[in-house]
């Protein structure tokens, strides 16, 4: 994870499994995400480039946090994700196991 600019913003989404937050907190932590940069996603708003996401996966049986870059806005027909999420393009850039 030696890419990762730890000093950039980090959106964390939970999909509803606000029970799971801190820990996920805890993990980005130790891969060195700085935690003021921590900030719960919004469907209003997504992130802009460069920044990242922190995403349990799969949704509804999470076994790790897959975090993504933002690489830019979504290209026509490559919208993933819900809300102002489906406007941004993003890579996948680490996978750190939940447990």
């Amino acid at each position: 994870m030696s890419q990762i600019d730890g000093n950039k913003k980090i959106y964390i989404i939970v999909h509803g499994r606000r029970d799971l937050i801190e820990p996920v907190k805890a993990k980005l932590a130790a891969a060195g995400f700085r935690q003021e940069n921590m900030v719960p996603a919004s469907l209003d708003k997504a992130g802009d480039a460069g920044e990242y996401v922190a995403m349990l996966w799969p949704p509804m049986a999470a076994t790790d946090i897959a975090v993504s870059q933002i690489t830019g806005p979504a290209q026509a027909g490559q919208s993933r994700g819900m809300g102002a999420w489906g406007s941004v393009a993003m890579k996948e850039v680490a996978k750190i196991p939940l447990k």
